[in-house]
């Protein structure tokens, strides 16, 4: 009863948050603390410490599959960005009717199994396929052309199926940006690209570095799209952790390099913050 005595408006925020947060610490936190642990700590008769598991992942082969995962990461999130940020320009500032038919299109592929979208893909890329016959059409190729199992069709599946990630925040930040600071950049005697470099992009930031990270981090780990449409031939960090836990069920080995390959994105991460800092700085000076 003292509890509800001592109750407060106040407190309704937090009530409200804590069955969210109660079940990030049980099916988050939780396992990924035992993860952690089976990474290094074996359990026999005694408890001890064994750094086994990552010596041996501390060869080209491993060194090799993160940088290809950050890669394909990174140039997903920089082609999404490119594609998405006049998306989300043109919802958010120029569409005055219909704006919700635009959006409810974005969010309709999502509506699909993730599955379902990257076989469409496969059935598109094929031989014979609708882009084998549009470029045959153009005459970039002479026959029909296989546009599977190589990088081309890993970063279009990836490119697509992350696509919305970029676009949401970009176009929620413009959508709630200020019109009027436009008006005025006008009004000062810029023109449209220097109100657009000056001020549209500046606001715009924060919205384009939470897709950056929404696409960035799922990214690296995804292993559907590169054994689908790229067929194997390149080995990615996702497709590593899968054959360690559910073909080898070397559980140990398969924890070391999930480890791994987090402190490997939070390197890279850090080191684009720094970038991004420096880059503003000099942006600031000019």
């Amino acid at each position: 009863m003292k509890i509800f005595k001592n109750f407060s408006v106040a407190d309704l925020p937090f009530i409200f948050v804590t069955p969210a947060l109660i079940w990030q610490i049980l099916f988050l936190y939780l396992p990924l603390s035992v993860l952690i642990l089976n990474s290094f700590v074996e359990f026999d008769n005694i408890i001890r410490l064994s750094f086994l598991a990552y010596k041996e992942i501390f060869n080209q082969l491993y060194f090799s599959v993160i940088f290809n995962s950050l890669f394909l990461a990174f140039s997903t999130a920089f082609i999404t960005f490119l594609f998405a940020y006049p998306v989300a320009y043109f919802i958010s500032l120029k569409v005055k009717k219909y704006k919700s038919l635009f959006l409810f299109s974005l969010i309709l592929p999502a509506w699909t199994s993730f599955i379902v979208q990257v076989y469409a893909w496969f059935f598109l890329l094929k031989k014979d396929g609708l882009f084998s016959i549009i470029f045959k059409f153009f005459g970039l190729f002479k026959d029909s052309t296989h546009l599977l199992n190589n990088y081309f069709a890993v970063q279009v599946g990836m490119a697509y199926c992350f696509l919305p990630f970029m676009i949401f925040p970009i176009y929620t930040v413009l959508e709630k940006m200020d019109k009027r600071l436009i008006e005025a950049s006008h009004d000062l005697g810029a023109n449209k690209f220097q109100t657009f470099m000056r001020v549209i992009f500046p606001v715009s930031m924060p919205g384009v570095f939470t897709g950056f990270l929404l696409v960035l981090i799922p990214a690296f780990g995804e292993f559907a799209i590169p054994d689908l449409l790229g067929g194997g031939k390149k080995i990615y960090w996702g497709s590593i952790i899968v054959e360690k836990f559910l073909i080898s069920r070397d559980w140990k080995s398969g924890a070391a390099i999930t480890v791994f390959g987090v402190i490997a994105l939070t390197c890279a991460l850090i080191f684009s913050l720094i970038l991004l800092r420096i880059v503003k700085k000099i942006m600031k000076n000019k």
